[in-house]
């Protein structure tokens, strides 16, 4: 189960913050991320914390020719997709046929327009207790600790997820 997949700025911040990026990567996926998205991590701690992780789990951080850099800006979009960043990590999937990892709404609508599976954070911390690589009771810790750092998560969707794991939590 070694499905490649492009890790968005937005990702990492949200799994940094609520300190579940480490167990994270340690699931049994192949990770790629781009120089962009490594720069664009810019608080100190959160940077420090990015470095650590990245230093500890093999995540291919993919950089850009000027040639290439060319090709991400000339690469058709319909929003108005404005940091290279997200268009990098939207190339890097596209070219690559990579499942993409990203929180931002625009990004995430191109992505799905053009073809591109894409996930976010929420599905990151489903996947870490589907896989038992944390307790649903950790589960529930960083569900609340993500919706207090990140207000506009899909609120519905957080409640089902908490709901889930508080059941599964009960009839264990």
């Amino acid at each position: 189960m070694s499905s490649p997949m492009v890790i968005d700025t937005n990702v990492f911040i949200d799994l940094i913050k609520v300190e579940a990026l480490e167990q994270f990567l340690g699931l049994p996926y192949t990770f790629y991320t781009t120089d962009f998205v490594v720069n664009e991590v810019n608080v100190p701690e959160q940077a420090q914390e990015l470095a650590r992780c990245l230093a500890l789990n093999p995540v291919e951080i993919v950089s850009f020719t000027g040639t290439e850099v060319a090709a991400i800006l000339r690469h058709p979009i319909q929003r108005n997709l404005k940091r290279l960043t997200d268009r990098s990590v939207l190339f890097l999937s596209l070219q690559r046929e990579y499942t993409l990892l990203s929180g931002d709404g625009d990004l995430r609508k191109e992505a799905q327009d053009q073809g591109v599976k894409v996930f976010g954070s929420l599905w990151a911390i489903q996947q870490m207790v589907e896989q038992n690589h944390c307790s649903r009771k950790e589960g529930r810790l960083f569900l609340h600790r993500l919706t207090h750092s990140n207000p506009r998560l899909p609120k519905k969707i957080v409640e089902e997820m908490l709901l889930s794991f508080a059941d599964e939590v009960e009839r264990a």
